[in-house]
Parts: structure tokens; sequence; C-alpha cells
């Protein structure tokens, strides 16, 4: 079980002491209460005697001296404190919980209830007892739901049915292992309890403005949220919070799991910080109602698109750090100098996940947010920029578009290079040329030169026949790509992103919406999103507009097809002499079409059981060259090829 680090008290001697004191009372209670001709303990509350009725009508109710404020534990006091207890729902506190500490009080309580089923004190008897007027409705008021006994889960009253003053008081086995010096997390919550964040200097992190509680913490990928609660925290009661991930919990528990992590922070003397991001409309209901009655030092982290309803408290967004602290995150938990030049590409990393990637010298797995399984196929880059054979122009673009990716913080932040409003972070990028050019395996190097993976839209799942469903779809990719490090690759874009076109109909109607809807969106982008399509011109102007670069990729040139040719063989570099090379070099042929040949020949070469020959990629080239729907090249080595 998780220990926290508060140190425990000798509580348990100075409970000791106290029920002592508490056993005294009740033996003078129950001796003025004696008298000839009372009922057998066996027999209390089963059998009421018409004398003995008549003469505890008759007579005026006992009275109890009240436990000093010097007798009570230190322990109990400081809960006080932290809770706002008075002194008498201290008093009760320690009275109904004397049963689960010392089973003699048991039998007390069978005699002063006057009830032989009875396992624990009645409400009247626990006022008498801590020397309260039974009739006082104040008194009474300690023990309503909203009373802080009840409302933090201290106390519970049993027997629903029953009036108020013969209800049974019970404290719950983690308030009295508490009271007994016991500082173990209550095992219903331990599991959600988030692990605390690695230490970084305060001046690391970003600025963090005043914030009274109850607050909502709007938080994104990679602005050290944690750290920044923690920040709240002592601000808020001089020492860290207990944070809870709640995003999971069934809908069922989640009230009473709430409660009881609260209950957790009080008994600590901390402030509670419940993660709530990726938790759907009505559960985050539910939290957000338990928050704002509990009267509490409290913070809910939320996405920063979550709707709040009717929040009366207060909300503070987090800011991103800047590209210098992030690089000192990078350098104070252990990064290499060429490591930390991660951090200007990889800026979705908490500090706890950039440990872990540091510990392990391996990339941090990349956590996407709640989505419809299938929306998005994640790859894993073989390959970066300096594998691709291009053009000097493309090249130098797709450098410039990383270069994007990696300063933005420091252009869009730091800079405060927003000129004509607050767009989102994100950039944005089309490359556009004909088939088998390189699109989708640039957008793939360019993951694998960011360090980062590739998501490819899976267009089958995304469009939907149903209308409005494309967009939830899409909506769930873009919230769940954008807070985290990755390319969100749309292949063969014109399916989606096509032009607008006039209203004849419904369907053009709503065709128009999803394209007015994917405008909106991308421009809150807050990702690395890539388009590619065959057909530049069927993509409606306004998309054209908001995109950061268009990349044209065009037919390699003849020197280039030899680079091509070379790097598809890849451990076969030397079948073709130079001449060979240059003649399959001659031929007009994309890089895709280039890496078909190459496989065509490798199967040729295993049904002939041998290794590629030279022979097999010229017949190849010619089969590739057909299969484009263009004529056999004129003399094209037809010698060669034949043999």
């Amino acid at each position: 079980m998780t220990q926290l680090t508060q140190p425990a008290d000798p509580s348990q001697v100075e409970i000791r002491t106290v029920l002592g004191a508490l056993a005294e009372r009740i033996a003078r209670i129950v001796e003025s209460r004696r008298a000839d001709g009372d009922v057998d303990d066996a027999q209390r509350g089963l059998y009421f005697p018409p004398e003995l009725i008549i003469r505890d009508a008759r007579s005026e109710p006992p009275e109890a001296d009240q436990i000093s404020h010097q007798q009570l534990p230190p322990r109990l006091s400081r809960l006080a404190n932290s809770v706002g207890l008075t002194e008498l729902d201290q008093v009760i506190l320690l009275i109904a919980s004397s049963v689960s500490i010392q089973p003699r009080f048991e039998h007390f309580f069978i005699v002063l209830n006057n009830e032989v089923e009875s396992r624990g004190p009645m409400v009247a008897t626990a006022l008498l007892l801590a020397g309260a007027d039974v009739d006082d409705p104040q008194a009474r008021a300690r023990l309503s739901p909203s009373a802080p006994l009840r409302r933090f889960g201290l106390i519970e009253l049993r027997q629903e049915d029953r009036p108020l003053l013969t209800r049974t008081l019970v404290v719950p086995d983690r308030v009295v292992d508490f009271l007994l010096g016991g500082d173990h997390v209550d095992s219903t919550v331990e599991a959600l309890l988030v692990a605390a964040p690695p230490k970084l200097d305060g001046a690391l992190l970003p600025e963090l403005p005043e914030v009274s509680w109850p607050a909502v913490v709007r938080a994104r990928a990679g602005c050290a949220w944690h750290e920044q609660v923690n920040r709240l925290g002592v601000r808020w009661t001089g020492r860290e919070p207990l944070v809870f991930n709640v995003a999971q919990c069934p809908v069922d528990q989640l009230a009473a799991t709430v409660r009881s992590g609260i209950r957790e922070a009080a008994l600590a003397e901390r402030a509670i910080a419940l993660d709530v991001r990726g938790m759907g409309h009505d559960s985050r209901a539910v939290v957000i109602r338990e928050i704002a009655s509990c009267e509490f030092p409290a913070a809910l982290v939320m996405d920063p698109r979550t709707s709040l309803g009717d929040w009366l408290g207060s909300e503070v967004h987090l800011s991103l750090p800047t590209a210098q602290q992030r690089r000192a995150w990078w350098h104070a938990l252990g990064a290499a100098p060429q490591e930390e030049v991660s951090a200007d590409a990889i800026t979705h990393l908490e500090p706890k996940d950039i440990e872990t990637r540091l510990a392990s010298r391996s990339p941090a797995s990349t956590r996407l947010g709640p989505m419809r399984q299938g929306l998005v196929q994640r790859i894993a880059p073989a390959f970066t920029l300096s594998d691709l054979v291009l053009d000097e122009q493309a090249d130098h673009e797709l450098a410039d578009l990383a270069g994007r990716v990696r300063f933005r913080g420091l252009v869009l932040d730091e800079w405060g290079m927003r000129p004509g409003g607050g767009r989102g972070r994100g950039v944005s990028a089309l490359f556009t040329g004909p088939p088998g050019t390189g699109k989708s395996m640039a957008a793939e190097a360019l993951a694998g030169d960011l360090g980062v993976p590739l998501f490819r839209v899976e267009l089958a799942t995304v469009v939907d026949k149903y209308i409005g469903e494309t967009e939830k779809n899409l909506d769930q990719v873009f919230s769940a790509v954008e807070n985290t490090d990755g390319v969100l690759l749309f292949d063969e874009a014109d399916a989606l992103f096509g032009k607008r076109s006039e209203v004849t109909d419904a369907r053009d109607r709503y065709a128009n919406i999803e394209v007015a809807y994917l405008l909106q969106r991308m421009e809150a982008f807050d990702g690395l999103a890539i388009l590619t399509t065959n057909l530049r011109a069927n993509l409606d102007p306004a998309f054209v507009r908001r995109l950061d670069a268009v990349v044209e990729f065009g037919e390699p040139d003849a020197g280039e097809r030899a680079k091509l040719w070379q790097a598809c063989l890849g451990r076969y570099p030397l079948v073709l002499t130079e001449a060979e090379l240059q003649t399959l070099a001659a031929i007009p042929m994309a890089g895709g079409a280039i890496r078909a040949a190459v496989l065509t020949a490798a199967y040729l070469a295993a049904a002939r059981g041998r290794e590629i020959a030279a022979t097999d990629l010229l017949e190849a080239g010619q089969r590739e060259w057909r299969k484009m729907g263009r004529l056999a090249h004129p003399g094209l080595w037809s010698d060669r090829a034949q043999q």
C-alpha cells in the first residue's frame, strides 16, 4: 500500500487516554440510571415493562461533562483545522469510533441505547456523552449531510428509516486507522493515485497566476500540469496535493470514489486534484457536482476545449513552456547535449515522460486521446528526410517545414508572432504531385526526422453515410492527435477537402457543411497535419489559403532516377553496370514505379532460383513501363531482356 510522507503521531496512546475518560463517564451515567427492576441487558430494546416506561418518561435526562479541548489528540485537532470540525464534532467522532477501537464499548452502548441489537452509539447517546443537549438544533445540525463530519465521509449514519436521534453512528475503517496513526491510502482509491512527478526548480516552469479554490485547470500535453497543480496545492495548504486520475472510473462508482479521494486529502491535510481529461460529459458532471459541494481545496484538470457548463469556481489555463524552459527540463532530467535537441520537436511530453524516455534511452510511448478504434493507423517511421531523393526545391521546402515545427514555440509563443488573430499553433502543409513521386513517403520521412510517429487517417472508417457522423469522427481524430507528438496524414486529401459546390439539394448542403467544419477545425488544429493529393485543382481554395506550405513533387530527372534505382536495390547495388544503370535511369518513371520494378525483379529472380541479376531488372523495367499504359521503349535492352 502507498505510504504518505506525513510522520505518524503517538496516536494510540492518546486515543486510549481519551477513551478511558469516556468509559469512566459512561460508567457514571449507567450507574445513575440503574434501578431495581431494570430489564436484563439481553432483553434491552425487546421488552418494555409499563412501569419502567412510566419511570423513564418522568425522569430528567442525565447530564454529562464534555471532553475538554486539551484532551483531544493532536492528530484529530489538525484534521479539525483542515476540514472545519468544531470541538463538538471531534468529540462525536471519538465517541463513534470507540466501538472500532475497543470492543468493550459495544456492550456499553447496548445499555446506553437501551437496545440489544445496536453495535454503536445512537445519535442521542453520542450527543449525551459529548455534553450536548439532544434538543439543541445546532447540535443536531452537526450530523446533517452538509456538515463536515458527513460531507467528508468521517461518519456514516445507518438505519435511514429511523428518526435522527435513534440512528446509529458508524466510523469507516479508514478514519479509525487514521485516528490510530495510520497513513495508508484507502484501497478504493489507491490505484487511482498519480505518482509524483520529477522535481523541477520552479524557475523552469511557466508562470502560474494566482487562483482560488475550487479551480478548473486547463492543461494540454507538455505544460507540466502535475508540477503546476503541485504549486497550486502548496499555495492553498502548504503541501503538495493528492492527485487522482478518475477518467476511467465507472460512472456508477464515481461519486463514492471522488468522496473517498476528498476524504484522503482531508486526512492528509492536503488539497485534492482530479484528472478528468478524456472523461465523458455525464461522468464529468458527477465529478464537478462533488467538487462544487465539498467546500475543500480542489482542482479539476481538464482539456482546453472541454465545456464546463455552470461552473462557479475559478479557472486557469496553463501556459506552455518556452523553448528555453523545455530544453532546461531535458538538461535537468539528465539529457545529453545531443538529446536536448529533441525538445524542439517533441513538445507534448511531460517531465515525467521525458524522464522515462531518458532512462530507457528509447522513444517514450505516444499516448493518443480517446478515439474510436480504427480512425487512424499508427506508423513508426522507417526513414528520415536524408533518405529521400528529391529535387533541390522540394528538399529545401521539407527542411523549412521541419523548422516550422521545431521553432513554433519560439516564434509563436515567445516572439508573439500571431498577426491577424489567435490561430492555433499547428502547422499544415500540402504535398501535391503526380502519382508515385514520394508524397506519402515524404510525410513519413518528416515524422522520422522529427522523431515522432505518423498517424495516417483511415478514410474508410472516418467517412460515414449518416449526417454529422463524419464531422464527429474527424473531431475525435484532431482532438486525439493534437495533444501528442506526431504527424497527422490525410492521404488522398481531395476526398475530404474537396471544393464546395452550389447547393441544389440537401446532399450538397450537408457536403458543404462537412467542408466548412474541416476549414474551421484545421485552422484551430494544434499539431502537424499533412495533406497529399494528385489533384490539387480539386481542393477547395480556402484550404490552400490556410496552409503553411505547399510542396510540389515533380517527376525525377535522370540523375535522381539513377539514385532511386540504387536506393531501391538496397543490398544489391552492384548488379548493374554504370551503363545499365544509366539506361534504366533514362526511362521517365517516378520513384513509386521504380520501387515496383525492383520488387518485381526480386520475385522474378526468386522464381528462377538465383539472386537478382541485371536481366531481371531490365525485364521488370519493361513490364512497369507497359503497366503505365505506354508503348514499349524503342529498342529497350532487347538483347539483354531475352537472355
